[in-house]
């Protein structure tokens, strides 16, 4: 049986968006329930447990030709201190276990919260769905103590998922699907809408680990993208789904829960975190057990 890679980045971005894949108000009529569900729990505290070597999905979709695991990267990086829950370099160190956990997958979908690589049409609540990634360094030359991660910076990775694949995924009633989004609480997008491109591009600035420092490292990354030739459009902005790329060859896709406009995160994120996130996960969520419906349908056929 084939294996399909579902991998969130946050915790806080993971459970609502396996609730929105466990909603029988969202998601399809013929999405099968889970196996090995593991339920939400709370965080651990100081001092922190020890490292898991074999850390474990938050649950396996059993669809017909193919198994659909879900996984959280906060899962994987519960023994390091708080200043290195968003390394970069933590991730890509400790994100092997989840591919060495079965075999070679057959596709990888990112899923995380994200903003817009632009400051003008409110994007929030709506997801961008696409396959290019382009990752830029926010601390090169190793200034940043708690990340230091390296990969291929400053140029558009493409996946190896077949475009004809890709258009099969997305073919479905977004409209459908949007109208079971969560409304967020900043600037909402009307109407909800999925945005979904193969040649969409997430971008990410990555080695990054106070959030304060993205209001100008996030910039410098969209105008990086810009002063390149590049294919492709800049549809969201992050910190991971670059990351998860860089983690093997197998057909790639991302989606992205948006929750802010370029340079607007304070008000549209900032004391509303909570809503504004959860939304916009949980938004993803619906979004990701509609594409895996219909890539069980595609392979069915």
């Amino acid at each position: 049986m084939k294996r399909v890679l579902v991998i969130i980045n946050k915790w806080w971005e993971c459970d609502p968006a396996l609730l929105a894949m466990l909603n029988d108000n969202a998601r399809p009529a013929s999405s099968p329930w889970p196996t090995g569900l593991q339920p939400p729990r709370p965080r651990p505290v100081a001092p922190p447990p020890p490292e898991n070597p074999n850390p474990q999905p938050r649950a396996t979709f059993g669809f017909s030709k193919f198994a659909a695991e879900i996984w959280c990267i906060s899962d994987l990086l519960e023994h390091l201190p708080g200043a290195q829950q968003s390394s970069s370099e933590q991730k890509a160190k400790l994100l092997p276990r989840i591919f060495s956990s079965g075999a070679v997958p057959d596709l990888v979908i990112a899923v995380g919260t994200a903003g817009t690589p632009y400051d003008d049409v409110s994007q929030n609540g709506n997801t961008c769905v696409g396959t290019k990634v382009f990752i830029h360094d926010g601390h090169p030359g190793g200034t940043n103590p708690n990340s230091n991660w390296s990969s291929t910076f400053d140029q558009v990775i493409e996946s190896a998922l077949p475009e004809d694949v890709f258009h099969q995924m997305v073919t479905f009633d977004t409209d459908l699907i949007a109208s079971r989004f969560l409304a967020v609480p900043a600037n909402p997008a009307s109407p909800p809408k999925i945005l979904a491109d193969f040649d969409n591009v997430a971008l990410g600035t990555v080695n990054v680990t106070d959030y304060l420092e993205y209001k100008n490292l996030d910039p410098q990354t969209v105008q990086k993208f810009g002063s390149l030739p590049r294919p492709g459009r800049a549809a969201s902005i992050e910190t991971t789904h670059g990351i998860i790329r860089a983690q093997s060859q197998s057909p790639f896709l991302f989606v992205s829960g948006i929750t802010d406009r370029l340079g607007h995160f304070d008000e549209e994120v900032g004391s509303r975190g909570n809503g504004q996130n959860t939304a916009a996960a949980y938004n993803a969520g619906v979004t990701v057990i509609w594409l895996l419906v219909r890539l069980d349908q595609f392979f069915s056929g």
